[in-house]
């Protein structure tokens, strides 16, 4: 019985279709930074490496909302085919230039960062369209748990990709996946959902609405996982990463895996007490991790702590669903996209410095502090501003 509703959510039509095709085109979300690193690196360095994938990143960020406002403006599909076309026309592009030559390169990047298909932004914003409220929440949670699935996937393929035919061949191919999956996606009748394009309404979204709030959500999630990443690796690896690490990050993935199949048997509505919750436990799970006794003990807590994670996006996604005005959902999780995305940015350079600094154990501890702090911002934005007096009605 705890399936029910997840079982229901996949036989909606339309619903199997848009996730199964939408993971190929996220494929390189986890493929990407990892490809770049290594093209980048022969000849630059890792450090001008980072500095390629941190500046895509910056131009994502840019990009995001634009990109949102112009799938409600000329229609998702038009913008996702265009934007796909360009994405992997740059990663080709940077696969052929000259590998001294890091300006190109850069540029490359940049071209690649401000052409990210908003692939997340339309599905996202399309489960409320083809499901009841009842299950939408079992949507955002299933989703939540197959985009580990990228995470896992995506840095195998780039690895096999880089040890039989080169790095230049995996860059290449995660554009070229992505293309693939948004040219599937495109095709299903699901996202006439979305309507055809249209006059956008200025919302403003960011000034009479709480989005701004579940954006910090997002944020801080998102600053602990990647602070937890680093403490994982130095923790596992010491001053030289190791495959080790990548035993424990995955068994991280595979209980966010098993969490998110729980969670998305459930149905009904979230409130903010719930993404309040989501963030306490996020961030208990993280602060456990320092009281590992070694590494098999560490991989344990971690699985353990990962079933916490697919769990507490499913609950933001669903309450910013809820919260934002028909025909604004797209542009909504573009700004959650940007959420996470700064997060990634901002935690993985603070966990550089707190693992140097401090060690593995004590960054663990500093990565919980922030979904821990944020837990109490949404219980105090809460209490301040009731559901009735939100600028924008809930979804029923």
């Amino acid at each position: 019985m705890a399936f029910t509703h997840y079982r229901v959510a996949l036989r909606t039509p339309g619903v199997a279709r848009v996730l199964s095709t939408s993971l190929i085109a996220r494929l390189p979300n986890g493929m990407s930074s990892l490809a770049i690193v290594l093209v980048v690196s022969q000849k630059q360095g890792y450090g001008r490496a980072g500095v390629a994938v941190g500046l895509s990143i910056v131009m994502t960020c840019i990009s995001n909302p634009l990109m949102a406002r112009w799938a409600v403006s000329f229609g998702p599909r038009a913008v996702l085919l265009v934007a796909s076309v360009a994405y992997a026309a740059f990663l080709s592009g940077l696969a052929s230039v000259p590998s001294s030559s890091y300006g190109a390169q850069l540029a490359c990047c940049v071209g690649a960062g401000l052409t990210v298909p908003p692939v997340i932004a339309v599905v996202r914003g399309l489960w409320p369209r083809l499901s009841p409220p009842e299950e939408v929440q079992a949507l955002y949670g299933l989703e939540a748990t197959m985009q580990e699935l990228t995470y896992i996937v995506g840095p195998t393929l780039v690895a096999v990709l880089a040890a039989t035919a080169g790095p230049d061949t995996a860059v290449v191919a995660a554009g070229l996946l992505g293309l693939v999956g948004v040219l599937a996606l495109t095709t299903s009748p699901a996202l006439d959902a979305h309507g055809g394009p249209r006059q956008r309404e200025r919302h403003r979204l960011l000034r009479r609405s709480r989005l701004p709030l579940y954006v910090g959500v997002a944020f801080t999630l998102t600053v602990a996982f990647n602070m937890t990443e680093l403490a994982v690796v130095a923790f596992v690896s010491g001053r030289h990463a190791s495959a080790g690490a990548g035993v424990a990050l995955a068994a991280w993935s595979a209980g966010s895996m098993l969490g998110g199949l729980l969670f998305a048997g459930r149905g009904g509505g979230v409130d903010d007490g719930a993404v309040a919750a989501g963030c306490l436990a996020v961030g208990a799970s993280v602060a456990t991790a320092a009281a590992s006794p070694g590494r098999v003990g560490l991989c344990v807590i971690l699985f353990t702590g990962g079933m916490t994670i697919a769990p507490a996006l499913g609950r933001l996604y669903t309450r910013v669903a809820g919260v934002v005005p028909e025909g604004a959902s797209i542009e909504a999780f573009a700004w959650i996209g940007v959420g996470f995305l700064a997060g990634a940015s901002l935690g993985a350079a603070l966990g550089g410095l707190t693992v140097d600094a401090l060690g593995a154990r004590p960054t663990f501890l500093l990565a919980s502090v922030a979904p821990a702090l944020m837990s109490g911002v949404v219980l105090v934005v809460a209490r301040r501003h009731s559901s009735a007096t939100n600028v924008y009605p809930l979804a029923s």
